[in-house]
């Protein structure tokens, strides 16, 4: 019922946007400026704790925001290449500063390496594999979504206890890592089976 709910939602917001002609990179980069907002706020959390929720509650706007650039591109007819690669490119911009305002801010250095190594590793064989021919959308369960709500869930635990945005952040790292190798797992069986049925004809 909630999820149907939050996709009847979406929807509407995405036909609203679109008959208002907004630009999907108006939200693309409206989502890599509030990333970068957020990061700031975290590398600014050691003068007013209070900066690591909002820091987290801005990335999730940005991640919203990142989400319904695709959608909006394909409901007015306005999806081009470089709208695709400039999505995914400032997406990885975006984790990176995260982390690195995770690092001057409230995070461990261990946690942060787990975070941002596994959210690279999940991306990167996905594009790698996409760019070989296997589609790998769903596969796995850190995805960017999932790994921006763990990121969240931290923040707003740190409040009450300060160790649990590393352990959010390492919770993701190793399920990032999970995907990745799963996802590793799942393309070097495609191509294996792809080259046998090759073989044989």
């Amino acid at each position: 019922m909630e999820r149907r709910a939050l996709r009847s939602a979406s929807r509407r917001l995405v036909e609203a946007m679109a008959r208002r002609n907004v630009s999907p990179f108006t939200l693309t980069y409206s989502a890599f400026g509030m990333a970068l907002l957020a990061a700031a706020l975290l590398s600014l959390s050691t003068s007013w704790e209070l900066f690591v929720p909002i820091g987290g509650l801005v990335y999730v706007a940005a991640g919203l925001l990142d989400a319904l650039d695709g959608e909006v591109a394909r409901k007015s007819g306005r999806v081009t290449a470089q709208g695709a690669y400039e999505d995914s490119v400032l997406d990885k911009f975006s984790e990176v500063a995260i982390s690195i305002g995770l690092l001057l801010g409230p995070a461990g250095e261990l946690e942060v390496l787990m975070f941002i190594t596994g959210s690279l590793l999940v991306s990167y064989t996905r594009a790698r594999a996409e760019s070989l021919g296997v589609e790998l959308a769903g596969v796995g369960f850190a995805e960017r979504a999932e790994r921006t709500l763990g990121l969240f869930a931290g923040t707003l635990v740190h409040a009450i206890w300060k160790e649990g945005l590393n352990l959010a952040l390492a919770l993701v790292g190793v399920f990032s890592y999970a995907t990745a190798f799963h996802r590793y797992v799942v393309t070097r069986k495609a191509l294996a089976e792809r080259e046998a049925a090759s073989g044989r004809g």
